[in-house]
């Protein structure tokens, strides 16, 4: 592949989360071939995990509207645009895209990506609904190109005009930075250790939830969902792993022994061992890149009927769905799970082997390269 160190890079992202989750196998790829900075808020936390000559440069975002110290994050950025001067800039996430792509507008950057995962808009009525929508317009208009984490979510927003077929890609059949097919795989001793440490008896059935725990994530109706179907199937445990955003849901997971709740944690792929079924009944999703790291752990799913999540369940193959928001629906699913164990170790073994062949992280930094390539006209 011919190379340029010339052409310079930005990856601009609201936090060092969302880069550490999605883009660290891009990063790699990329900075092999071309010069890299990454902007972020708590940037230097990377620095571990990114290669030396990635140059990180942290930028105080906030996820939620300041005005002030928004504008002071476009200032700032506007700068090191100016200063610097790359070929290319790339967002993610609405905050860091509009900045973005308002920035890269004002300084004149030849090549403007963003990338979509997912609507804040989507639930939201009213004003909010409108404005939020305006800006996810306004950050198209202001880019070159963009891409999308899922081919249902560019239908949605094509339908939507937010974005036009002709300027907008899916890589491969999506996410953004696929799965470490490595790093991600069942583990027989995790799944006996960690189950030994929440005293969880190894026969006993575990659904899992792993994310950020909030009203949007659809968690408090997977709670009421579990609660309806302890008290007929004894030998069951709801693990929810990750940071709780909503004191409500707290409140829930206390009242129940049965539920079982484990804070942020650093390696995930522990965590898919120990369940029987990952749960996504999410309101809203881009992609559900859990979904796919839970199948190359042999771990299907059940997760909402939404764009996004359609994408990364391969319906009666690799999990199957339950009607949004309806804890009826989610419990009749559970109960479904449950009575059908060799089902869904075959279900399993397929998402793992369609992870390998669609969503290996190797091929997506290859794909993502290439775009990145024929859009610089290397």
């Amino acid at each position: 592949m011919i190379t340029n160190k010339n052409k310079k890079i930005f990856i601009v992202a609201t936090s060092a989360i969302t880069i550490n989750s999605f883009m660290l196998g891009h990063i790699k790829k990329i900075s092999l071939h071309h010069n890299l900075s990454i902007f972020c808020k708590d940037a230097l936390s990377l620095k571990k995990f990114v290669p030396k000559n990635v140059l990180l440069t942290n930028i105080n975002f906030r996820r939620k509207p300041n005005l002030i110290i928004d504008m002071i994050t476009f200032l700032m950025l506007l700068f090191h645009l100016l200063k610097n001067k790359p070929h290319l800039t790339i967002s993610l996430t609405p905050k860091a895209g509009f900045i973005t792509a308002l920035s890269s507008f004002l300084a004149r950057i030849p090549c403007r990506i963003h990338w979509f995962t997912g609507q804040v808009w989507f639930k939201k009525k009213g004003f909010f609904y409108i404005f939020l929508k305006i800006l996810d317009r306004l950050i198209f208009n202001l880019s070159h190109y963009v891409l999308v984490d899922s081919h249902s979510q560019k239908r949605y927003l094509v339908s939507h005009s937010i974005i036009s077929k002709k300027k907008s890609t899916v890589l491969s059949l999506g996410s953004v930075g696929g799965v470490n097919i490595k790093k991600f795989r069942f583990n027989k001793v995790d799944r006996k250790l960690l189950r030994r440490k929440l005293q969880v008896p190894k026969n006993d059935f575990v659904f899992l939830y792993l994310g950020r725990i909030n009203k949007d994530k659809g968690v408090i109706e997977l709670i009421e969902a579990f609660k309806k179907i302890e008290n007929i199937e004894k030998k069951l445990f709801l693990i929810l792993v990750g940071p709780i955003e909503d004191q409500f849901i707290a409140n829930h997971i206390k009242k129940n022994k049965k539920i079982i709740y484990i804070s942020k944690v650093s390696t995930p792929e522990k965590w898919y061992s120990i369940a029987d079924i990952f749960c996504l009944p999410s309101h809203r999703e881009g992609f559900g890149s859990t979904i796919i790291e839970a199948a190359s752990c042999n771990l299907p799913t059940l997760g909402s009927n939404i764009y996004g999540i359609s994408d990364a369940i391969e319906k009666n193959q690799t999990g199957f769905f339950h009607k949004v928001g309806s804890i009826n629906d989610i419990k009749k699913k559970m109960v479904f799970a449950i009575k059908n164990k060799k089902l869904l170790k075959k279900y399993g073994k397929h998402g793992r082997k369609r992870v390998i062949k669609n969503f290996n992280e190797k091929l997506m930094s290859e794909k993502f390269l290439e775009f990145i390539n024929s859009k610089i006209n290397i």
